[in-house]
């Protein structure tokens, strides 16, 4: 016989082992919630990071967008010549024009669609921790003119030098060939410094941008790789005339032209730009082709210049010669075809750009820049203001006035190209 008690300790194991069992269960559980709650934080603080920091970046991209607006709209915060500060590092210091934009600024600078991000933007001096600057030395920092001609001895030159001053947008030193085929800057580099916040989280992006890639600063009214021949009519240059055959074969470099001077290199027209001539188009409102002596190419894509080659009708929108806010690029293709011709009476604003020869013939009133891969003959009653290139002779014949203007020359590249962003960090 079993012992009476024996089933009553049984009963007590079970019981014991329910208990170690059930509790055995519970902290796993426990444990359970307690890892999907970390988890959930986690996921949440990951989520929130992620959002702040792609409000960040949607503020970069707005600041940039703002750059590019007329400087006659209220949301604009680009460069105003002119203007307090304007290319030095006091920039948008308590300037009246409030350039900074974001949550909470109100009426026209706040922030796109009331994002929670702020954007300040200033211009880069060179007494920054990358280290970018330029050759250009200003005595008084305002860096308002163009960069020296050349490179200084790296070994011997350290950011900033003398006075603090504005870094310019070339690869004469610092900025690397990879983000421009410019040499030597003439517009300057923003940082634009945007944080964003989603949450109790923030993120800051830092980001440093040119303001405009594409450079169409001639330097004079009129710039060739050749010479420039005057031979009848009226012919009134203001801002002077650069050959690269000065002093040899050109011949007419002081009849009448005022502030001739000769280039000591020939300028690569396919570069010179800013960008390669074959991503210029990219930026063109109109594209039109003329590949053969008789217009008639085929394609693809297909020629649209008639044989006569004028593209007065062709053309559908040459910009708003009497809006400074408002202008095109038209590129024009012309590259092994015959020459083309604006023969008509019209007026234009921005930038043309023709592979082959041009002649303009008619009565022209234009702002902005006049680009020209082969000969330029101009024949009519012309006036442009802004400035001229060829990459071969510029033949006069007419009532001809050439007036160099920077300030043009600026607006039309930044209304008729993108940003460039040098460098972008996360801090």
């Amino acid at each position: 016989m079993k012992p009476k008690n024996e089933g009553g300790r049984e009963k007590g194991f079970v019981l014991i082992l329910a208990l170690v069992t059930m509790i055995a269960m519970t902290v796993i559980g426990l444990s359970a919630v307690m890892n999907m709650t970390t988890d959930l934080q986690l996921s949440r603080n990951e989520r929130d990071s992620k959002i702040a920091f792609q409000l960040a970046e949607a503020g970069i991209n707005e600041m940039i967008s703002r750059i590019h607006l007329p400087s006659t709209n209220a949301n604009y915060t680009g460069e105003i010549s002119g203007e307090s500060g304007y290319r030095d590092d006091q920039w948008n210091s308590g300037n009246a024009l409030g350039k900074n934009i974001g949550y909470g600024y109100g009426a026209n600078r706040a922030s796109a669609e009331t994002l929670n991000y702020t954007v300040q933007i200033s211009y880069l001096n060179d007494d920054n921790s990358e280290n970018l600057c330029d050759s250009n030395e200003e005595t008084d920092g305002s860096n308002n003119s163009g960069n020296a001609l050349k490179v200084p001895d790296t070994a011997s030159w350290n950011c900033p030098h003398g006075t603090t001053e504005v870094v310019m947008f070339g690869n004469d030193f610092k900025i690397p060939e990879t983000v421009t085929f410019i040499d030597y800057g003439k517009q300057p580099v923003y940082k634009i410094e945007s944080t964003g916040a989603y949450g109790t989280t923030q993120r800051t992006i830092i980001a440093y941008v040119g303001a405009s890639n594409l450079n169409t600063d001639t330097s004079a009214a009129i710039n060739t790789n050749g010479c420039v021949t005057i031979s009848g009519g009226s012919t009134n240059i203001t801002g002077g005339v650069l050959e690269y055959g000065s002093g040899g074969s050109c011949t007419t470099c002081d009849d009448g032209l005022g502030g001739c001077a000769a280039k000591g290199t020939e300028d690569v027209m396919n570069t010179y730009l800013g960008d390669n001539i074959s991503e210029i188009i990219n930026f063109a409102d109109e594209t039109h082709r003329c590949k053969n002596m008789t217009c008639s190419s085929a394609g693809p894509p297909a020629d649209d210049i008639p044989a006569s080659g004028k593209i007065d009708d062709v053309v559908l929108n040459w910009g708003d010669y009497t809006n400074d806010t408002y202008s095109t690029m038209i590129y024009v293709d012309n590259s092994g075809g015959k020459e083309v011709e604006i023969a008509g009476n019209f007026t234009g604003r921005g930038i043309l750009i023709v592979t082959g020869d041009l002649k303009l013939s008619g009565t022209l009133q234009y702002e902005g820049l006049i680009y020209v891969f082969g000969q330029l003959r101009l024949s009519g009653t012309l006036n442009v203001t802004g400035g001229v290139m060829a990459d071969s002779t510029v033949n006069v014949n007419g009532n001809v006035t050439a007036t160099y203007d920077q300030s043009t020359l600026d607006a039309v590249s930044k209304e008729n190209s993108s940003s460039t962003v040098i460098l972008w960090k996360r801090m």
